[in-house]
């Protein structure tokens, strides 16, 4: 079946680069690292939101509501292009907080943010543009920007009680990033049937008689011998497709994937874009 889903392009974003596109961990390392940490940027999200809906309580024309604006969309965007590359499949309820008790204990007393009982920003990602798309949640951080600024409403009723949720998924998809930085790499969940590097130093290939008195031509014989390393190189370079690549400064190593049986069937690992 022949893939018709488009690459995602630099053109197709309003802050990311080429390089962030092919490998979003060196945004997700730089913020975690050098920018700030998950409990000022919550509260600081919490302080955008409120007054963006809520002009009256606008700080108004300070540098870092600017910056932080910047910083979310920017945000928003390479979690799109992780739903997108690891070919999230949409949540049937995005609303639904919580899949087990133990996942609400866990956000009332952590918070922390799990899918039954274990951290999963890839379940986190996939309700976040479940309930609406990029191109939306772009209008949904204009009018919050515009609104903070002029220290005014725009309509009189332009969020409503919308404003909770867009409240609670920026906190979750600012979570997920983290959680993923925490992990220090993105993996997409392979099926089971699918050989790894590891694995495949484990297989013992057997001699088959009968293949050898088949082949009598030379290059017959020859290209039977190379077979195991024929299959290795594609097998890597489809696995290499489907991982996010690593930059010499950032170390990339495979998250766990432990949650991934609660995800929707994914697309092909062929489906990158």
């Amino acid at each position: 079946m022949k893939n018709t889903k488009k690459k995602l392009k630099a053109k197709n974003f309003r802050y990311l680069s080429k390089e962030i596109i092919n490998n979003p961990m060196i945004y997700i390392h730089d913020f975690f690292r050098h920018q700030t940490d998950i409990v000022n940027w919550k509260n600081d999200i919490n302080l955008f939101v409120t007054s963006g809906a809520y002009p009256a309580m606008s700080s108004g024309g300070y540098p870092e509501n600017g910056y932080n604006c910047n910083q979310m969309i920017k945000q928003i965007e390479v979690a799109y292009v992780i739903f997108k590359q690891c070919g999230l499949a949409k949540h049937q309820n995005s609303l639904k907080l919580f899949e087990t008790r133990n996942d609400y204990l866990n956000y009332s007393y952590g918070p922390e943010f799990t899918c039954n009982g274990k951290r999963n920003p890839y379940d986190l990602i996939r309700k976040f543009f479940s309930y609406q798309s990029l191109k939306k949640w772009y209008k949904t951080m204009d009018d919050l920007m515009e609104q903070l600024t002029l220290k005014k409403s725009l309509d009189n009723d332009q969020f409503g009680d919308k404003i909770i949720v867009i409240r609670e998924f920026l906190i979750r998809i600012a979570h997920a990033l983290y959680y993923i930085y925490q992990n220090d790499g993105i993996t997409i969940p392979l099926p089971p049937y699918v050989i790894t590097d590891r694995e495949e130093t484990d297989i013992e290939i057997e001699p088959n008689n009968q293949q050898d008195e088949l082949l009598d031509d030379p290059s017959d014989k020859l290209y039977a011998e190379n077979i195991p390393q024929i299959v290795s190189k594609k097998l890597a370079t489809k696995i290499n497709l489907a991982t996010i690549k690593e930059e010499p400064d950032h170390r990339i190593t495979p998250l766990n994937m432990e949650a991934a049986d609660h995800l929707d069937p994914l697309i092909s690992l062929g489906n990158n874009a």
